[in-house]
C-alpha cells in the first residue's frame, strides 16, 4: 500500500485530470480523488470529508481557481492549494500566491508536482502539531490560573467561615450553659438543635474548601507520599453534583500505603476518570448504575486504584486511541480531547501505568498502579486526647487584618486569658519593639503592607523570644514561599476555620 492521499481536483477537462492522478499514483501514492468543476460541486465536496491537497485549474467555464480558493478559506481548513494552469503568467501566478495558494504551475510541466506536494504535506503536519502543542498550552495556563484561583477563593472563604464557626460554638456554649438552670433546658433545645445544624452545614463548607485547596495547588510541589483513599475522597465531593443523578457510588478501600506522587496532580487524574465514568452514564437512572472505586496493594510494591462505571462503554478502534492527544468522542465544544493524554502522562511520569478495560454496553474500568512511598522513620503515635489544664491567665497577642476573626479569637479565649486584637503586622511590631511582651503571638500568614512570615523575619533579628512564641493562622499557603515557610517553620500552625477547642488546646500548650 504506498501514502494515502486524498486530492480534490478542479478540472473541466477529464484529459487534463488523468494526466494528474497518473503523475500521483506514480509517485506511490494510494489515492483517492474525486473531479469538481463548479463552485456548488466543490462546495458539497468540502462540506462532504476532509481532503489532503486541492489540485486546481486556473479558469474553467463556470468556475476559476481564485473563486475555489476562497470556498477553502472561507471554511477555515488548512488544506494546501496548488494551482495548475494551461498558461501561467508570472502577475497572475503572483497575485494567486498572494490570496494564499502555495504554488502555481503550468500543465505539462508537472515535474515539480510531486515535490510541492510533499512539502506542503509536510508543513500542513507541522503547523496542525504546533497548533496541538499550542492548545495543550493554552489549557495548562488556564488550569494553572484556575488553581491560584481556586486558592484565592478558599483563602477568603476561611476568613468569614472561622469567624462562623467560632461563634456557632460560643453560641451553643452559651446556650448549654443557660439549659443547666432549672425550666431551661426545654426552652432552648430547639435553638440548640439548630446551632448544631448550622455547625453541621459549616463542616460542609469547610470539607469543600478544602477539597478545593487539594486542587489550587502548585503543579510543582514536590512529590512525596500521598495518601490515595483521602485524595479519590476529596475528588468525590468535588464530582458529586455531576455523579448524584448518575449512578450510585460504591466503595472498597482496602486501606493501602501512601503512594509515591504529587497530590494536585494525583486529584487531577482522579477528578477526570469519575467524571469521564459519570458522563458515560445517562441521568435520572440511578439505581441502575454504579460507579465503583476500589482501593488495594498490588504485587511489586504497588498500590492499584481501580474506577469502574457501567456506562456505554468503547468498541476497540476507540480504546486504541482513548489516550491520544485530542481524540474524544465527545461533541465538538464539550471535549478538548486532552483529559485522558494527560492523565496517562501525569501517572506514567509518577513511575506508575494506567490501563483500560471497556466493553460495549457494559461499561468501562481504569485500572491506575503507582508506586509505595518508600517507608520513612516512623512518627510517634500522637498521644490521647487530654485535656490541658488552663496554665492561668496570660498575655495573648492576635494579629489579623479581618477584625471579625480578632473578635472571635477574643470571644474564644477571653476567659482565661487577656487578649489583645491587633489588625496590622506592622502595629504588632511596633508594641514589641517598644517593650511589651506576650506568651502567645497568634498571626495571620497572609496580610497585606506586611505578612506574617515578614513579621516573624524581625521579630527572630530584634526580638527572638517572641518569635518563638507566634503560632501562625492560615486560611491557605496558596504561594510557594509561603508553603515553604510553613514547611521549615518549627513554630505551630493551625487552618482556618479552626476550631475553638482545638484553638483552646493549643494556646494553653504552647504556653506551658
Amino acid at each position: 500500500m504506498g501514502k494515502p492521499l486524498r486530492a480534490l481536483l478542479v478540472e473541466d477537462v477529464e484529459h487534463d485530470a488523468v494526466l494528474v492522478v497518473r503523475e500521483l499514483r506514480r509517485a506511490g501514492y494510494d489515492l483517492t480523488y474525486e473531479r469538481v468543476e463548479t463552485a456548488e460541486a466543490m462546495a458539497a465536496a468540502l462540506d462532504r470529508q476532509p481532503w489532503d491537497i486541492v489540485l486546481s485549474d486556473y479558469s474553467l467555464p463556470r468556475f476559476s481557481a481564485p473563486l475555489a480558493l476562497r470556498l477553502v478559506k472561507d471554511r477555515g481548513v488548512d488544506v494546501p492549494f496548488i494551482i495548475i494552469s494551461g498558461t501561467v503568467n508570472e502577475d497572475i501566478a503572483v497575485e494567486a500566491i498572494h490570496a494564499g495558494a502555495q504554488d502555481f504551475m503550468a500543465k505539462g510541466k508537472l515535474a515539480r508536482l510531486i515535490p510541492a506536494i510533499e512539502r506542503e504535506l509536510r508543513d500542513v503536519g507541522m503547523r496542525a502539531e504546533q497548533k496541538k502543542l499550542q492548545d495543550q498550552l493554552l489549557i495548562s495556563d488556564r488550569m494553572a490560573s484556575m488553581g491560584t484561583l481556586a486558592a484565592g477563593v478558599a483563602h477568603e472563604i476561611n476568613n468569614p467561615l472561622a469567624c462562623v464557626m467560632a461563634n456557632l460554638e460560643l453560641a451553643n456554649r452559651a446556650l448549654a450553659a443557660r439549659a443547666s438552670k432549672p425550666g431551661m433546658a426545654a426552652e432552648l433545645s430547639e435553638i440548640r438543635e439548630e446551632l448544631r445544624d448550622a455547625r453541621e452545614a459549616v463542616e460542609r463548607i469547610r470539607n469543600i474548601v478544602r477539597d478545593l485547596k487539594v486542587f489550587s495547588r502548585s503543579p510543582d510541589d514536590e512529590i512525596g507520599a500521598v495518601d490515595v483513599e483521602a485524595v479519590l475522597e476529596s475528588t468525590v465531593r468535588m464530582a458529586w453534583n455531576e455523579l448524584r443523578y448518575r449512578a450510585r457510588l460504591v466503595k472498597h478501600y482496602g486501606r493501602p500505603p501512601p503512594v509515591c506522587a504529587n497530590e494536585p496532580r494525583l486529584g487531577q487524574v482522579f477528578l477526570n476518570l469519575i467524571v469521564n465514568a459519570a458522563q458515560a452514564m445517562p441521568e435520572g437512572h440511578t439505581e441502575a448504575h454504579e460507579l465503583r472505586i476500589t482501593t488495594g496493594v498490588a504485587p511489586g510494591a504497588m498500590v492499584f486504584v481501580e474506577i469502574a462505571d457501567t456506562g456505554a462503554g468503547m468498541a476497540p478502534e476507540i480504546l486504541s486511541k482513548l489516550f491520544t492527544p485530542f481524540f474524544t468522542t465527545k461533541p465538538v465544544g464539550v471535549g478538548t480531547g486532552l483529559g485522558l493524554s494527560i492523565c496517562h502522562r501525569i501517572v506514567t511520569g509518577l513511575g506508575g501505568t494506567i490501563e483500560v478495560r471497556s466493553e460495549v454496553g457494559r461499561g468501562t474500568t481504569f485500572r491506575i498502579e503507582l508506586p509505595e512511598a518508600r517507608a520513612a522513620t516512623a512518627a510517634p503515635p500522637p498521644a490521647a486526647a487530654t485535656t490541658i489544664p488552663p496554665p492561668g491567665r496570660r498575655q495573648v497577642l492576635v494579629i489579623d487584618d479581618e477584625p471579625m476573626i480578632t473578635r472571635a479569637v477574643h470571644r474564644v479565649l477571653a476567659d482565661e486569658h487577656d487578649v489583645v486584637q491587633l489588625d496590622s503586622a506592622r502595629a504588632a511590631l511596633d508594641r514589641i519593639l517598644a517593650g511589651d511582651r506576650f506568651d502567645v503571638i497568634l498571626c495571620d500568614l497572609m496580610m497585606p503592607h506586611m505578612t506574617g512570615m515578614e513579621l516573624h523575619a524581625r521579630l527572630a533579628r530584634d526580638a527572638a523570644d517572641q518569635a518563638r512564641r507566634m503560632v501562625f493562622i492560615t486560611g491557605g499557603a496558596f504561594t510557594n514561599e509561603a508553603r515553604t515557610f510553613l514547611d521549615q517553620a518549627a513554630n505551630p500552625q493551625i487552618e482556618k476555620p479552626f476550631d475553638p477547642g482545638q484553638l483552646r488546646r493549643l494556646v494553653n500548650e504552647w504556653m506551658r
